[in-house]
């Protein structure tokens, strides 16, 4: 079980209404992350960080080339992703559809696509995106979730950027 992790999570939302979702290459299964979820950009803090620096260290990270075009907007609320483990969630604005240049991306994450939050939702997704996912597309602000529900492994396998972006989403 994890312990005294704090983290920041990141809703990217296009002029569309459509959310920027990534995959996972990696498993961190004591922090409900396992390799091919589907998630919003999440990033671990370091002890005493602020938020604005882990903030900026994911948008470099998780979504190389745009940090010039995303806007934070403010907070959204908070998340116990697992006993031990809260998240942060914060709202951005992008002024286009740009994916982030996969050419630097990080090892650990990839296949970014633009979804529907009602879409996206439906999605095998690392837990805690679940509700922060829902909570945005229903204009929940100031939350404050002490249970995200668990996921399992035998759900379905997140589809590829290039399925979402032709309509063929599988179901969770």
């Amino acid at each position: 079980m994890a312990r005294g992790i704090r983290a920041v999570a990141l809703i990217v939302v296009n002029p569309n209404g459509e959310v920027l979702l990534l995959q996972e290459f990696g498993s961190k299964p004591h922090i409900g992350k396992l390799a091919g979820m589907s998630s919003i950009p999440m990033e671990t803090s370091a002890p005493r960080e602020p938020d604005d620096m882990v903030l900026a260290r994911l948008i470099a990270e998780e979504l190389p080339g745009l940090a010039p075009k995303i806007t934070i907007e403010g907070r959204l609320g908070v998340y116990r992703i697992v006993p031990g483990v809260w998240a942060t969630l914060y709202r951005a604005a992008i002024g286009d559809r740009s994916l982030p240049d996969a050419a630097t991306s990080r090892a650990e994450v990839g296949n970014h696509a633009w979804v529907d939050p009602a879409e996206a939702a439906r999605l095998w997704l690392r837990q805690g995106a679940r509700e922060m996912l829902e909570d945005f597309a229903s204009g929940r602000r100031g939350v404050v979730r002490k249970h995200c529900k668990a996921v399992s492994a035998a759900s379905a396998a997140l589809p590829t950027s290039n399925e979402i972006s032709a309509g063929r989403l599988p179901r969770r």
